[in-house]
């Protein structure tokens, strides 16, 4: 067993292919090799370890109202250790996804490194040696946890195994050039003063904030299977956000959303603060739109409301990882080759595109973090249930990583969505659903249907302790009239229902899709992720109203120039 890892330790520091000249590579090659060898000799040692390292530097510029708010520089390294005790069958990730205790204040434990690596080796060493010897012995508790649980649990559904095995990759990228890595600030200052300002003058608005986040990963994963993976991540957002609140006290909320791979291909502050002026317009409009009553019936889903609507109610449903623990809903496992969409619709996700529709893509990365070489994964063809998205925690039935592992700062990664993309082969024009929704609502007996035309996010209920539910929030919504009236805009809504009952009343899509670009927050923290999807014309929704504030609008009038 000895001689076996320390061969493979041998292989990684002698994998060809990597520059020579990555001091930080090498430094975490000869540390993993060392403590491999070190945790050997005690009674349970490790048959696997990993290191995740991230080198981020983050700029953050939020201005209201046309003023400076926060200016924020961050420079940060890093790392977080995966260790497994056991072997590949029965391990310590058995019964928990994650390899570190989680507090509800701190979140996860992870290194924070030095920042020079020339005269800091030391410190660097002993920041790792601290968290692995951390995870080590939460690892030991975990897996004599879950032998101990074996021995009076019911047995399981799931009979695979803990590990799967996978292709052993060298990948590298040169370091990005330091200009690569900072914003012209005073530049971008100005540029986010001036949409902001577009916010100023208007009494009735609450908050109207600019914000630019700049984020550049220099990503480092190398593990005792013999990985070594180093590749770098830039992400550039602006974010446009207003907020009113009508007389009854309910809060409404609207923004715009632009990303790109640079903050020099981010569109001209002329686009943005015509786009702005327009969001303002709408705001105001909102505060004396009447309140919905609840409601089941017919309604039409924009591109970018559709988005949202499958990543929250199906993306997270084929993460693969989450259905091997017992207390999922487990909606779709045992539905692969069954209709689970109309026979015209696929759904892939493929965190290998850069671009769709005409729009760069958040989810985009080459290596997941298990150092699994991103892919394709075909989820739905012809309307059925293909495939899952899988890490390196296997299922019955899907054995393999597919390069969907993702995690946040701290966590263990797990089973997460990256590009999620949504086609028809049927599309059908924008007239021809308003046509058809016009249709379903008097078959109904409605007065209207409803076109959803942007959300602000949503969540899901996956678990099996609590209803099997979802919520999207839309936040600019109007009734159609099914007697030709104008369309009418309207406030106070939530969509609700659960999963299998929505999906089974789709109609129809689209041609043209939108792009809904976000964070999504789950198992393994917050990671970037795009959905993309056409129109949809759904047969039947569930709306209810929205909570509201009991505060009223501001007593005093708002200070203007």
């Amino acid at each position: 067993m000895r001689n076996f890892i320390t061969g493979i330790l041998f292989f990684i520091l002698c994998t060809p292919g990597v520059s020579g000249q990555d001091r930080l590579l090498d430094l975490l090659k000869r540390e993993i090799s060392h403590q491999m060898q070190e945790l050997q000799q005690q009674e349970l040692p490790p048959y696997y370890m990993n290191y995740r390292m991230v080198d981020e530097y983050a700029t953050r510029i939020t201005t209201a109202f046309g003023v400076l708010m926060d200016d924020t520089y961050k420079h940060e390294r890093t790392l977080v250790p995966q260790i497994r005790i056991g072997s590949k069958e029965f391990d310590n990730f058995k019964k928990r996804a994650m390899g570190c205790k989680i507090t509800f204040w701190e979140g996860p434990s992870y290194a924070v490194l030095p920042l020079d690596e020339n005269n800091n080796e030391n410190a660097i060493r002993q920041a790792i040696w601290q968290e692995v010897n951390s995870r080590y012995k939460f690892a030991v508790e975990m897996y004599q946890q879950a032998k101990a649980s074996m021995k009076i649990n019911v047995e399981e559904d799931d009979k695979s195994p803990c590990f799967s095995e996978a292709p052993i990759e060298t990948y590298y990228e040169e370091p990005l050039p330091d200009a690569q890595l900072h914003i012209n600030r005073e530049a971008w200052i100005k540029r986010l003063k001036e949409i902001s300002a577009v916010f100023q003058n208007q009494p009735k608005l609450l908050e109207g904030e600019a914000y630019l986040q700049y984020i550049v990963k220099r990503i480092y994963f190398i593990d005792t299977d013999g990985t070594a993976v180093v590749q770098n991540q830039t992400r550039a957002r602006i974010l446009v956000s207003g907020m009113t609140k009508a007389d009854d006290g309910m809060k409404l909320p609207l923004s715009l959303s632009y990303f790109a791979y640079r903050p020099e291909d981010l569109p001209s502050n002329e686009q943005i603060i015509a786009e702005t002026q327009q969001l303002v317009k709408k705001l105001l409009e909102l505060r004396e739109a009447p309140i919905v009553e609840p409601y089941t019936g017919p309604a039409i889903l924009s591109g970018a409301s559709g988005g949202v609507f499958f990543h929250e109610i199906f993306g997270h449903r084929i993460e693969g990882q989450r259905m091997k623990e017992e207390d999922d809903a487990q909606t779709f496992k045992t539905m692969v080759g069954k209709p689970v969409l109309p026979a015209d619709m696929q759904v892939y996700a493929d965190p290998t595109l850069k671009e769709y529709a005409g729009e760069k893509l958040n989810g985009h990365y080459k290596y997941d973090d298990q150092g699994v070489k991103a892919q394709r994964v075909d989820v739905v063809v012809d309307g059925k249930l293909n495939e899952f998205l899988m890490t390196r925690t296997p299922l019955d039935g899907h054995p393999r990583s597919n390069g969907h592992a993702r995690a946040a700062l701290g966590y263990d990664p797990t089973s997460r969505q990256s590009n999620l993309i949504i086609e028809t082969k049927d599309p059908k024009s924008e007239a021809e659903l308003r046509r058809m929704l016009i249709a379903e609502a008097k078959a109904q007996g409605k007065e209207y249907g409803y076109f959803f035309k942007e959300v602000t996010g949503g969540f899901t209920m996956t678990g099996r302790m609590m209803a099997n539910s979802f919520n999207v929030i839309p936040v600019e919504v109007y009734e159609i009239y099914v007697d030709g009236r104008p369309d009418r805009l309207v406030r106070g809504v939530d969509l609700i229902g659960t999963p299998l009952s929505m999906f089974s009343n789709i109609i129809h899509a689209g041609g043209e899709s939108q792009v809904f670009t976000g964070t999504c927050g789950a198992d393994s923290g917050g990671v970037p992720v795009t959905a993309t999807s056409p129109t949809i014309l759904v047969k039947k929704v569930e709306m209810q109203k929205q909570d509201k504030s009991a505060d009223l609008p501001p007593i005093l009038e708002k200070p203007l120039k």
